[in-house]
């Protein structure tokens, strides 16, 4: 056994990757699927206890922008902030530890960097904007386009931008793990991972279009939560998948080598 330690280190480097995979997949699992679940039982709650909390002056429009700005900051920018730290403290050091055994993962790094970039380009779309409000807030009044912004562009824009970097944070764990195993199930993973990430595009570009003004609405809820449900689904699986592949290199090796014993 000491020698099949030293001769297929990467086996046991696999073994560790796919537990830290399953434990990163789980997290964000149940971080879209709580989201969806808040969404969709108390959206309104969220509305009103923030809208109590914040010092919102009561103008006509002005008022509901900046509630609407406080619900997105409690629901949509967790769905960003919480996924980009379980990609960098979960997946980037677990790509790390393989670096150690000299096994390459500069592909699914550069991903996750790549997703990164995407991941601040929501933050900026929410709220460089309101830069524009809080010169409106001085005078008084607020511009047509910063409402024509946030009522017909910023939902597409943002979970467009969302989708497209969960897809690369997704499938980088399959990148790494298929040059290695080959196996088709990471295909099938991949396919979970793309219509995770495509449902949630859909749902913000297709006849679903909503004003943030609308976020209480029961069409926005229950739209957001079964596509949050169906992404925390989605991740699951495909995690579940690329963690059993992983885990399979080690047994494969292990049974392989008392084959070799028994020759």
């Amino acid at each position: 056994m000491v020698r099949f330690v030293k001769d297929q280190p990467d086996a046991y480097i696999y073994s560790s990757f796919g537990s830290r995979i399953f434990i990163g997949g789980l997290l964000m699992a149940v971080l879209y699927a709580a989201i969806g679940f808040i969404a969709y039982f108390y959206a309104d709650e969220v509305m009103s206890l923030y809208s109590r909390g914040a010092d919102i002056p009561d103008l006509p429009l002005l008022g509901d922008l900046l509630k609407a700005i406080v619900f997105i900051s409690v629901l949509f920018l967790p769905l960003v902030s919480i996924t980009v730290l379980i990609s960098r403290f979960v997946l980037k050091r677990t790509y790390k530890k393989l670096e150690q055994l000299n096994v390459d993962s500069k592909r699914p790094q550069l991903l996750l960097t790549i997703a990164r970039f995407l991941f601040l380009g929501c933050g900026v779309a929410t709220f460089a904007p309101l830069i524009m409000v809080a010169e409106s807030m001085m005078t008084g009044g607020l511009s047509g386009s910063i409402i024509g912004y946030y009522q017909t562009t910023y939902m597409s824009l943002y979970f467009t931008l969302l989708g497209i970097s969960l897809f690369l944070v997704l499938i980088s764990p399959i990148v790494q793990l298929y040059g290695r195993t080959k196996s088709r199930s990471l295909i099938f993973a991949g396919f979970l991972s793309f219509t995770a990430c495509a449902t949630m595009i859909y749902m913000a570009n297709g006849q679903w279009n909503i004003s943030i003004m609308d976020l209480t609405q029961r069409e926005f809820k229950s739209s957001f939560g079964t596509v949050m449900m169906i992404c925390g689904i989605c991740i699951f699986v495909s995690f579940w998948i690329i963690s059993r592949n992983a885990k399979s290199i080690l047994r494969y090796q292990k049974l392989h080598f008392t084959m070799k014993l028994g020759e």
